[in-house]
């Protein structure tokens, strides 16, 4: 118990951040990061303190806010300068305190970033809250004001909260929440994460309001606001960290471990993940016992690992985030980063068009050493990045060879009279959106530093200056530049078309005028360039058009991605030059693709992303995959009405959404058959995946779907037998519609059944109900032909004996079909089951049935055998009698009823001295004194 404690206790504070207490047990320093050769792990200031920074994330501008355990909120700027712009009153205890940051998809505009935290103060637990605030202060933050609630819950417990927070481009939210459960226990409360009116143990998806998305699995349009209207995917234990698949949408957790293992999850809409009956693939010790775990079946994670210091093990898995950048070697792009705190580990894998695991993680683990990551997001450039509890850094896990190299640019300005020059090389770039440094060097042995700088020149007409400008990898890029100190610097007056944007095809006009103070006029020339930026860290430039003169005009490229750049430039007399550059920009509108079920959508001129800002007028393809993510589901058409997954379009004016509809073959069938959807009704809920079985559910009934048995339906009291007893969880999918019995009296569904109860059926009519037969017992029954049979319909389902060894079906023609493990599964019915059942059933003296009602060789009588050494005997002279013991020993030994005795005529009763059964013919009486048995005619 005290190690099952220690390690919930570990799992509790590691599934957010860690408690001070466990500074103790922290290695006094951190080994260095072993990482794959060629990439480099960076250090990058985060505002927080170490042990203290729990969330992090980029603002437009590249730069970053963070969050501390003990409410800070700090700004990083681009360069490395950070300051707290906000402390927030928080709780701080366990997993507690100030433990997520979202920044909104329009914060450009909007400003608006979410945070998540205890809120001191009230009564009954803990109080958590997602709330909406505004950052104040420009051009650089300074502070936090606005607090908006979206919502907040009570958890009874400090661990297992609301573990992150993503803010989707379509301005939508999804959140995590924990189990709000004791870790130390078995804790009946953790079963609410299966319960679809708690926030416990759930993925959620919000609005910017906090009501759910209309598109959620369980959407009450007259209640957006309740948890079930909110909650995407169910059944986690500590959700840490969420994100989504930049290409897909689709959400991606890590949840941390009970136990034995730690799991990750690709999330599906509607899907229950089965906490806490389960974990990772095992059932969960203390909480299977349960009753309500009892019939859960398993859903599969993407992947599961041990717990343990084993090179392949860890014991509290961080979610990551798919690589999507340019960057890092082809082996790793559209990879999934993802960590071990306690352990220090990181690794990759991948999964495949339908979401299933294509590659299994290193072995060895990626990385080792990283520090304890508690937050993976993506750099400007798409690097991975983590925030590291332990040093309170912000680490970038770079590669080198990929990295862009900076671009420098310069202008100058001279005064003549100081022979003094100012250098300006503030338009210099860098596409990855690192910090750059600069380096000057004058051309007259001297040199500076700084974004700008001045320098008074020694006597001398002209020189060469250089700048120099590097990034933190050591890439660097560099221009020349004539300066004549004595000499002014020649004036150019660029006219452009301001702030305006422009589509494809659209002419930009330009003019300009050039003098210069020695020279008077000076010549204008033109060079055009596109600049091409899938990703802002990908920019390249592709050469376009020069001229000559004071004016200049060039249609707008129908190149993707790009902006044009146009630079006037006048050189003087002395060999100096002066140039400005417009940037004409692209008049982009958003091309979004969705899809009704999770799907690979791609726009391939934007990076195979399936949302992108697209040039006015452009002409592009998008694709659909031709199954979804969920392997089941197929393309069947774009709602606008266009049935090719390809297909090409010019972008209009406004922004535009092109939904892929996927159906599965539930789907299809429903949607075939107007029988069946008048039969069943509307739908009422999603197509749920379980393991390998599909369900959705209607007004009056459900289909189900497998790949072994096709789509079936099941319905009425059928329906409701076959969920009451464990559904396909028990049973396995429907086999067979229901159907009419022969006799036209009944209803029927055959299920597939699981290797504890073989096949299985359930059976109606209108005097017994729904009843359920599976295993031997329906074999047996099978056997015996069915409803047609001596036995009837079943009207009870497999019932325990009470000697709890065997088990039973009772049917409608005074029948029963018995089983144990010593006796297989037998039918007994008739004037033999009154006698059986007189006698005490299996509890009497002859025990379970080891024979069906069988024809005796004459063809008159019926008898079954028991386990007990007894056997009952009927003829229509007769009845039914039971012989048993050392007198049916003796009867055996005469030849049965073909001895001189016949058949029973009564059951064995007690005379003096001993025991007796009278016979058609005569009797054996059996004396207790010495044990023997004699047998007389009458």
């Amino acid at each position: 118990m005290i190690a099952r404690r220690a390690r919930a206790w570990l799992c509790a504070v590691c599934s957010v951040l860690l408690s001070i207490g466990l500074l103790a047990v922290l290695p006094a320093h951190r080994a260095e990061a072993a990482v794959p050769s060629g990439f480099v792990l960076r250090n990058q200031p985060s505002g927080q303190a170490a042990f203290d920074l729990t969330d992090f994330a980029h603002l437009p501008d590249g730069s970053v806010l963070s969050t501390g355990k003990k409410g800070t909120v700090a700004w990083v700027s681009t360069d490395g300068k950070a300051r707290t712009i906000a402390t927030l009153p928080v709780e701080p205890t366990q997993d507690l305190g100030l433990v997520g940051i979202a920044v909104a998809a329009d914060y450009e505009t909007s400003h608006h970033v979410y945070l998540i935290r205890s809120v001191p103060g009230g009564t009954g637990g803990y109080l958590l809250r997602l709330a909406r605030w505004t950052v104040t202060g420009a051009p650089e933050p300074t502070g936090l004001s606005g607090e908006a609630v979206l919502f907040e819950f009570r958890s009874p417990y400090a661990v297992h909260g609301m573990t992150g927070v993503v803010a989707a481009d379509d301005g939508t939210l999804w959140v995590s929440v924990g189990d709000l459960s004791d870790f130390t226990r078995t804790d009946r409360n953790a079963l609410r994460s299966m319960d679809l009116d708690s926030p416990n143990g759930k993925v959620l998806h919000v609005n910017a309001d906090g009501s759910g998305v209309p598109s959620n699995p369980h959407f009450q349009a007259s209640n957006p606001s309740s948890w079930r209207s909110r909650v995407y995917a169910s059944g986690f234990r500590s959700p840490f960290r969420l994100s989504l698949d930049p290409e897909t949408g689709t959400p991606i957790v890590g949840d941390v471990g009970y136990n034995t293992w730690e799991e990750l999850d690709l999330v599906r809409p509607g899907q229950n993940y089965k906490w806490p009956c389960w974990e990772g693939n095992h059932p969960t010790p203390g909480y299977t016992d349960l009753p309500e775990c009892a019939s859960v079946v398993n859903t599969p994670p993407l992947w599961e690992y041990h717990h343990g210091g084993g090179v392949d093990q860890g014991n509290s898995v961080t979610g990551g985030i798919v690589y999507r950048g340019e960057s890092y070697p082809e082996a790793y792009r559209g990879a999934y980063f993802f960590g071990d705190y306690t352990t220090k580990k990181l690794w990759t894998l991948r999964t495949d068009a339908e979401g299933g695991l294509a590659r299994a993680p290193e072995s060895p683990p990626f990385a080792t050493d990283i520090g304890g990551p508690v937050k993976f997001a993506a750099a400007p450039n798409g690097d991975v990045e983590f925030a590291d509890i332990y040093s309170g850094t912000i680490r970038r896990l770079s590669y080198p060879q990929g990295n862009s190299a900076p671009v420098a640019e310069a202008e100058t300005s001279t005064d003549p009279a100081t022979r003094t020059v100012t250098f300006d090389a503030s338009r210099s770039q860098d596409f990855d959106g690192d910090p750059l440094t600069y380096r000057w060097e004058f051309g007259d042995g001297t040199t500076g530093s700084g974004v700008r700088t001045s320098h008074t020149y020694p006597p001398g007409d002209r020189f060469t200056a250089r700048l120099v400008v590097t990034d933190p990898l050591g890439a660097s890029g560099s221009t020349d530049l004539v300066v004549a100190p004595s000499n002014h610097s020649p004036q150019l007056v660029l006219t452009t078309p301001g702030d305006r944007t422009f589509a494809v095809g659209e002419t930009v006009s330009l003019s300009a005028q050039a003098s210069d103070v020695e020279d008077g006029a000076t010549a204008v020339t033109w060079i055009s360039a596109e600049v091409h930026c899938p990703e802002e860290s990908t920019c390249h430039r592709h050469p376009g058009v020069g001229g000559d003169g004071p004016d200049f005009e060039v249609p707008f490229t129908d190149h993707p991605d790009s902006r044009m750049e146009i630079t006037a430039s006048t050189t003087d007399s002395a060999g100096v030059r002066t140039s400005q550059t417009y940037s004409a920009l692209p008049r982009e509108h958003l091309l979004t693709l969705t899809s009704n079920v999770p799907a690979v959508l791609q726009i391939p001129s934007e990076g195979g992303r399936s949302s992108a800002m697209v040039t006015e007028g452009a002409t592009l393809d998008v694709v659909a995959a031709t199954t979804a993510t969920d392997g089941v589901a197929g393309f069947a058409g774009w709602a606008d009405g266009v049935g090719d997954r390809s297909r090409v379009l010019r972008m209009g004016t406004e922004d535009l959404t092109l939904t892929a509809r996927y159906t599965t073959p539930i789907d299809r069938r429903y949607e075939s058959e107007p029988g069946l959807r008048s039969l069943l009704g509307a739908p009422t809920g999603p197509e749920i995946a379980e393991g390998g079985t599909r369900y959705r559910t209607y007004e009056r009934g459900r289909l189900y779907w497998s790949e072994q048995t096709g789509v079936h339906y099941v319905f009425g009291g059928n329906l409701a037998k076959y969920l009451q007893l464990g559904g396909h969880g028990k049973f396995g999918p429907p086999t067979t519609d229901e159907l009419s019995t022969q006799d036209g009296t009944g209803r029927y569904n055959h299920f597939a059944g699981t290797p504890s109860t073989i096949a299985a059926s359930i059976y109606w009519t209108p005097d017994t109900g729904s009843h359920a037969v599976w295993g031997a017992i329906r074999q047996n029954w099978a056997a015996n032909g069915w409803e047609r049979g001596p036995l009837g319909y079943p009207t009870t389902d497999e019932v325990t004996t009470p000697d709890g060894i065997g088990r039973y079906n009772h049917f409608s023609k005074a029948g029963s079909i018995y089983w144990s493990p010593g006796s297989g599964a037998h039918a007994i019915w008739g004037a033999i089951r009154v006698t059986w059942s007189q006698l005490g059933w299996e509890l009497g003296p002859l025990g379970y049935p080891t024979t069906d009602e069988t024809t005796t060789p004459d063809g008159i009588g019926r008898y079954n055998h028991f386990s007990k050494a007894g056997s009952i005997y009927w003829t229509p002279g007769t009845g039914a009698h039971e012989v048993y013991g050392r007198i049916r020993e003796r009867w055996s030994a005469l030849g049965w009823e073909r001895s001189y005795l016949g058949y029973p005529t009564t059951g064995e009763f007690a005379v003096s001295g001993g025991r007796r059964n009278n016979f058609q013919h005569g009797y054996i009486q059996w004396t207790a004194s010495n044990d023997t048995t004699i047998d007389r005619r009458y």
